[in-house]
């Protein structure tokens, strides 16, 4: 054959129709193995060399077109303020992540305060079906979490995922990021730069929420460590239902940070809270240049820091697959053995650490 051939030709010399040629090409996973390995056999047969020009076209209009509306979802901020979610920068990328991938997927958005006035669980359940709502996304459960029996109409009625927080009950489905893993790598990234003396400051609160995993992981890394080195964390009260602003900085915690300081001398601190910066500088002590800072829950807000980015809008991506796969499967209510996708974080770089000699 002097030609190129075509898929009509090579759906002929397989004995297959022209769409499932075009598919078997591209290792659609719709289609059995065995069909694609002999699609794929008589291309090669045949010396078939797909148009590089035409193949990106045609992916490109495949990724472009507006998918047909399937359902619309709810996402619940279940914290008691209901600007939370757009205060933190957490449940916001989370938030972002969530409707950028339901769009993708068909699925519009329509968001909600778990403690409006007023707000029933019988109303909530009729709002549901009235606006066809499938699924739920519950995020934010920072004050409480053991959410109310009340809503136990929503959370039987529908399907439904937790976002961001591990320590829910009852416990549904869940994805947010592996902050183990966040913790550890940040404590090895320390030691890759020299550190030798790593340390933890970190809201007792906020690590309560992710049943200690920031803790848990920064410990078990402590046991590579000579006993010399090893420091203790530092633990203090955090208000996580205020603006990142007020949560932190009383007098006693500036005054137990300065003692802890002093006693162990650290050479890098791993924290979540940026302000800890500024206690560090209140001590007259320069970062990076006296000690180190490598923030957990790193963003693109904060510049010139060196931390753990936790990809945040994957999780909320996630979870909106984790949800429309319950549609599907046309499951509702609190599953007997709850499954936990976890997204591991990205070390980014900064100005708070700097190369040990």
């Amino acid at each position: 054959m002097s030609r190129n051939p075509t898929i009509r030709d090579i759906a002929r010399e397989a004995g297959v129709c022209a769409a499932t040629a075009s598919l078997a090409l591209r290792n659609d996973p719709r289609l059995r193995k065995d069909t694609c390995a002999k699609v794929q056999q008589a291309a090669e047969r045949l010396n078939y060399r797909p148009n590089a020009i035409v193949s990106q076209l045609l992916a490109q209009l495949r990724t472009s077109r507006t998918p047909k509306y399937q359902a619309t979802l709810a996402l619940i901020n279940a914290s008691e303020s209901p600007t939370f979610m757009n205060e933190v920068h957490t449940f916001r990328d989370l938030e972002i992540g969530f409707r950028e991938r339901a769009t993708q997927l068909g699925y519009s958005v329509d968001k909600f305060w778990l403690h409006e006035k007023e707000m029933t669980a019988p109303r909530l359940a009729r709002i549901f079906r009235a606006r066809n709502i499938r699924g739920v996304i519950v995020a934010a459960c920072v004050d409480n979490t053991k959410l109310s029996k009340e809503f136990e109409e929503i959370w039987k009625g529908f399907a439904c995922v937790l976002l961001g927080v591990i320590n829910v009950r009852p416990l549904s489905h869940l994805a947010c990021n592996d902050q183990y893993a966040t913790s550890r790598q940040a404590f090895a990234e320390a030691l890759r730069l020299g550190y030798r003396r790593p340390a933890l400051a970190i809201g007792q609160e906020i690590d309560d929420l992710i049943g200690n995993r920031f803790q848990g992981a920064f410990l078990a890394a402590q046991n590579r460590l000579p006993a010399k080195d090893r420091i203790p964390p530092f633990l203090f009260h955090s208000e996580l239902n205020k603006s990142p602003s007020a949560r932190i900085g009383t007098a006693d915690t500036l005054k137990r940070f300065s003692q802890w300081f002093s006693r162990n001398n650290p050479d890098v601190i791993i924290c979540i809270q940026s302000e800890i910066r500024e206690w560090i500088e209140s001590l007259e002590k320069s970062v990076p240049n006296d000690v180190g800072l490598i923030h957990l829950d790193w963003n693109d807000e904060m510049k010139g820091w060196a931390g753990m980015n936790q990809n945040n809008h994957l999780v909320g991506a996630a979870g909106v697959d984790m949800l429309i796969g319950q549609i599907h499967r046309n499951e509702s209510g609190i599953p007997s053995f709850p499954k936990c996708l976890m997204v591991e974080s990205t070390w980014v770089m900064g100005d708070t650490v700097k190369p040990q000699n």
